[in-house]
């Protein structure tokens, strides 16, 4: 805990540091330009602000597009905010509406084929920061005014906000990445078991011998990138309905592992009331998670993940198999609210097995 408030204060520091620098910078660079035009409107210039916000996060996760394109990488997925376009499994494109929380869009590709010291990610992961700074000082060499050197500010504010490692930004997958083999491994893999998700499959059962390859693998540094692994793996046991298992294995890694990124303990602790719901009713975890506000606002969600999730828990713990039957009904209406292809085909499933075991 102490390590990460020092952590945090110094990127703190850090940040202020640059943005002190940075904003002294552009006073002196812009100063003379600005002092000849008009002074602008403050509520235009707000509306400006908001609208350079929103169109630096596309020109980032176009950066993202361009430069994994150039990488040899193939699209999957652009989104931005909860506006997304997807290519379905028959190659073409789609839009649907997805949230995802902790980011203003995202943009997932598949990347080109691994190759031990030769994988290609660098251009890939720092995409989005060259094309925030690049578009930001070309507006404003173009057309300097108030409003394109707003428009860079927070162009530049983005490109440090996302190159500063921190959290689970670019500039700390890069960091990350850049540290050893290992885990530039583990990062193609997360990027081609999305893909193998993105077309209705499961990675694992696909080239079965990846499986080995992740159990062999030594990890030295572990991270958020590697505690990825042990979601897929758990995935594994999912996709065969392999519930005792599951629920062994969450249950474990729930426990030993607070550091957790809080995306992934959020997906672990809703993982966990299905399995509690549905193998341990009993389990005195699981008054502790349904407890949790962050868990009550994940659980808030219209996905058909949630639904089964929320009619396990009135099956197993409420024992309202009609309430139970109505969330199933709910979530099949939701089919196309699922993330991709593969959780939407998986959770279908579950529908059914659910269902199954109540009208038995």
């Amino acid at each position: 805990m102490k390590n990460k408030i020092i952590n945090g204060l110094l990127q703190l520091v850090g940040i202020m540091a640059i943005g002190a620098v940075v904003g002294y910078s552009v006073g002196k660079i812009a100063g003379d330009t600005l002092s000849r035009g008009e002074t602008p409107n403050i509520i235009f210039l707000l509306l400006a602000g908001v609208l350079a916000f929103i169109l630096h996060i596309i020109v980032h996760e176009a950066g993202h597009l361009f430069f994994g394109l150039l990488s040899g990488y193939k699209f999957i997925s652009f989104r931005v905010f909860d506006f997304k376009i997807i290519k379905d499994e028959n190659g073409k494109l789609k839009i649907r509406f997805e949230r995802l929380a902790g980011t203003g869009g995202q943009c997932l590709m598949k990347a080109p084929e691994y190759v031990e010291g030769k994988f290609k990610y660098k251009l890939y992961l720092l995409g989005g920061v060259i094309f925030n700074i690049v578009f930001s000082i070309v507006f404003w060499l173009i057309l300097p005014s108030y409003y394109t050197l707003l428009f860079a500010l927070i162009g530049f504010a983005l490109a440090f906000l996302n190159l500063i490692p921190m959290g689970f930004n670019d500039g700390m997958t890069f960091y990350h990445a850049n540290k050893d083999e290992t885990t530039r491994f583990v990062l193609y893999l997360q990027l081609e078991y999305v893909y193998y998700q993105s077309i209705g499959k499961n990675l694992l059962i696909e080239k079965p011998e990846i499986v080995e390859k992740i159990n062999s693998l030594e990890i030295i540094n572990t991270n958020y990138l590697t505690d990825a692994l042990e979601f897929i793996k758990l995935e594994g046991l999912e996709y065969f309905f392999e519930f005792d298992a599951l629920y062994n294995e969450a249950r474990k890694l729930y426990i030993e592992r607070d550091d957790l990124l809080p995306v992934y303990k959020i997906e672990l602790m809703a993982l966990l009331v299905k399995l509690m719901s549905l193998v341990n009713p009993e389990d005195e975890l699981l008054e502790e998670l349904m407890n949790d506000k962050t868990l009550l606002a994940r659980l808030k969600q219209k996905n058909p993940q949630t639904k089964n999730i929320l009619a396990t828990y009135e099956y197993g713990v409420k024992l309202n198999d009609e309430k139970a039957l109505d969330l199933i009904a709910d979530a099949r209406k939701l089919k196309n609210k699922a993330p991709n292809l593969y959780v939407q085909s998986l959770e279908m499933k579950y529908c059914d097995y659910l269902e199954n075991k109540i009208l038995k």
